[in-house]
Parts: structure tokens; sequence; C-alpha cells
């Protein structure tokens, strides 16, 4: 498989939750075809996409949420060019005149629950004229774009279907088992291992701003900080995975590097194994390794269970992920690894996604401390041994029948989530 493909496409800098920051992409890009400034904006999102952008930060915005800001803001004042960096550059006066046009009603929502995982369909109008842009199967996917009627971007006809493709090379990574995905870790060049060591010091510098105090999410990451009663390295673990992902859903303008197509994947993906390294001293070859092992298994199990998912992806997809790369970093082998991830699947595979918000720091937290406690029962060789339930240390059979929960048994989850959400926050207008 070409590494370099897959680390391009599955693993890159993002700068707040990845769902609206499709949305403000969509809208940015239709932004550059509009004559003058929008006066409305239509959006038709996804279910996963609605949930998942309703409730988040939006970076740089002082605390704004939901993916009405994020569309006003992507029209006004994003740069479609730097794709999920898209919302980078934004100011405090883009941010007031994006609440001006929110607030004045002239965005609206509305939701498609036919449409695939990671789709977005914005129309931006006004008096000159009207432009529809789709984002579609990846959150940076710019699939379609129509100017006064006349498409400009053709659709892909399998863009379009009920089920997103999977693209070849993930469909080759499915293929693979663990023993291909350890070797593949150890075979990076040296363009790629400075890669994976700037997605830790991305990620790692996010967990230590939550750690150094301020009001950043539900302060899980501080919490744990503040009463551990010693300097254990599983509190650390817990504790810089919960800041991180503090700091990012409270919407600071701060990019990581994510994973999957998702910056909470990657925080899991990545922290845990640095947070080890860091402790035990690995070399920067040792951690790169381990880093990309783990972001190899959550590209592996994303590729069956689907790029957005009713279950908890950071935490399962990721927290596999962590496991493996953890079991690698601890100076375990591909068997100890494999068991790993059957040991953290069988620990957090029911845990359901019910959208992106600040209590996404406790799921994470979570995550990153039962990918350390699957590796060290892993390296013990206890831990799930034998088939139980779903999971068996077969990692692609597991996968497979992960891939099939979510996609049949969990089929219609995410449609009752986005209702019990709309009830629940019935008092409040669609974001």
């Amino acid at each position: 498989m070409d590494l370099h493909l897959f680390f391009q496409n599955e693993v890159k800098p993002a700068m707040g939750c990845t769902e609206p920051v499709a949305v403000a992409l969509a809208t940015a890009e239709a932004a550059t075809h509009l004559k003058g400034e929008p006066e409305a904006i239509e959006l038709v999102l996804s279910l996963n996409i609605f949930k998942n952008g309703k409730d988040v930060g939006i970076p740089g915005t002082g605390g704004l949420r939901g993916n009405r800001v994020a569309a006003a803001l992507g029209a006004l004042a994003g740069d479609a060019s730097k794709g999920l960096m898209v919302m980078e550059n934004v100011t405090p006066e883009d941010t007031a005149r994006a609440k001006a046009m929110v607030d004045a009603d002239k965005v609206s929502v509305s939701v498609d629950p036919n449409a695939p995982g990671v789709s977005v369909v914005a129309t931006l109008r006004n008096a000159s004229g009207e432009v529809k842009v789709a984002v579609r199967t990846r959150h940076d996917n710019i699939s379609e774009v129509v100017v006064d009627g006349k498409t400009v971007v053709e659709p892909n006809p399998e863009d379009l279907g009920k089920v997103a493709p999977t693209p070849d090379y993930l469909e080759e990574l499915k293929s693979m088992g663990i023993a291909d995905l350890w070797e593949l870790a150890g075979s990076l060049d040296d363009e790629l291992e400075a890669f994976m060591l700037k997605g830790v010091e991305m990620n790692m510098g996010m967990a230590e701003q939550g750690l150094d105090g301020g009001n950043w999410g539900l302060s899980v990451g501080l919490t744990i900080k503040s009463h551990s009663q010693q300097d254990d390295l599983l509190s650390r673990i817990k504790g810089f995975a919960g800041a991180a992902t503090d700091v990012r859903m409270s919407g600071a303008p701060r990019a990581v590097m994510s994973s999957a197509g998702s910056g909470n994947h990657g925080i899991t993906a990545v922290i845990p194994v640095a947070v080890v390294a860091r402790d035990k001293g690995l070399s920067d070859r040792e951690l790169a390794e381990a880093v990309a092992l783990s972001h190899l298994v959550t590209g592996y199990v994303k590729a069956y269970t689907g790029r957005l998912t009713p279950i908890c992806g950071c935490s399962v997809a990721a927290g596999a992920g962590a496991a493996a790369g953890l079991v690698r970093a601890l100076g375990g082998d591909m068997d100890q690894a494999q068991h790993a991830v059957a040991c953290l699947l069988s620990s957090l595979m029911g845990m359901l996604c019910d959208g992106a918000k600040g209590s996404c720091g406790l799921k994470v937290s979570a995550a990153a401390g039962e990918a350390y406690a699957s590796a060290l029962m892993a390296l013990d060789r206890k831990g799930v041994q034998d088939t139980e339930g779903l999971v068996s240390p077969d990692l692609k059979s597991t996968c497979a029948a992960l891939g099939d929960l979510c996609t049949k048994a969990f089929a219609h989850v995410d449609e009752v989530m986005v209702e019990l959400m709309q009830h629940q926050h019935e008092a409040q207008s669609i974001r």
C-alpha cells in the first residue's frame, strides 16, 4: 500500500470539529463563485453532519456553537483553498458579522436522512444569483458546484449513494492483517517520520494548553490533573487526552492532527502513545512508528465501520489504534497489539456518539485510559485471548463484525438520535 497516499488522505491538520468545518468549507467554496456577499444560506445536512455540528464550539468565535455559525463564517470569511483549515484566519469582526447573519435568521438548516454519512449541500443566494456546493464522502471533498443553474463541478455518481464508497487505498487496507499493518508502520521514510512527529507536537501542544488552566470545555483533563493522588502514567494519559479534547471542543483557534477525518480521533490515536513515549524515553523513530501503527489501525477499523458512525469512533476506532500503538511503544509484538485491540473493543464497542460537544472530553479520556489498560493486559498475555461475543483476537474478523453492527444493527440509531437531540433542544432554533 502507498503509505504516502494513506497519510495524505487520512491524517491531516484540522482546526475545529471536522463536521462544522465541512459546512464552512462548502459555504466558503460557494462564496468564491457568488458575486457579492450572500443574503441567505440554506444547508441540507446528513444526520451525522447535523449531529456532530449542532452543539460544538466553532474556532475563534469566543464560544459560539453550531452549524449555522460555521456556515455564515465560512461564507463571509472562510478560505476554501485551506481545506480543513478553512477558518484559520477569521477575525473577531468576521465573527460579529457571522453572528449577525445567524441572528437575523438568514441561515436555515434541514436534515436529509437519506444522505450518506458525510454530506453537506450549501446554497448561497443574493440578488445577483445562486450557488450550490456539495461536500460529500470526505470532509474536504468538494463534490459538486452549481452556479446559477450551471454545473461547474460534476458530482461523482458514487458520492450520491446512500453508502459512501470506500477509497481504493482503504479497500487495500481492509484486505490486510495485523502483520501487514505492523510492517507498514516500521517502513516510514524520513518524510513520514517527520510528519508523525509533527502530529505529536500539535496534539500534545493542544493538551498542554488545556492543562495550563482556563475554562476549557468540561475541564476533564484539568480535573484529572488536579485530583490525581500521584503522578501515575494512567492519570497522565487520561488527563492529556481529556485536556486536548476540552480545548478543541471549546472552539480554540488551534489545529490538531486528525486521523480518519476527525480531530478527536487524532487526539485519541496520538496522545496516549506520545505520553508513554515521553515517559519511557523512546527515540523519535520509535515514537513515529508507534503513532503510525495507531493511525493505521484507526483507519483499518474505520474502513469497516464507515467514516461517520452511530458509535463513538474517537473511542472505538481511535482507541483501538492507540491500544496497538501503545503495545509497540512498550516493546510488545504484533500478536500482543492484536490482542490489545480485542481488549479495547470488548470494553468500548457499544459507546454511542450523540454529537460533538464538550462531553467528548469524557469519552476521549476514557478511551485513552482503556487503550493503555488494554495494552498492559496484552503485554501480560491476559485480557481477551479467545473469541468472546463479537470480539476475537483476529483483527479482521472482529472489525468485519463491528462494521456489520454499525451498518445493520445500528442502521437507524442516528435518525433516532437526531430526533431525541431536537426534542432536547426544542426551545432553541436549529443551529
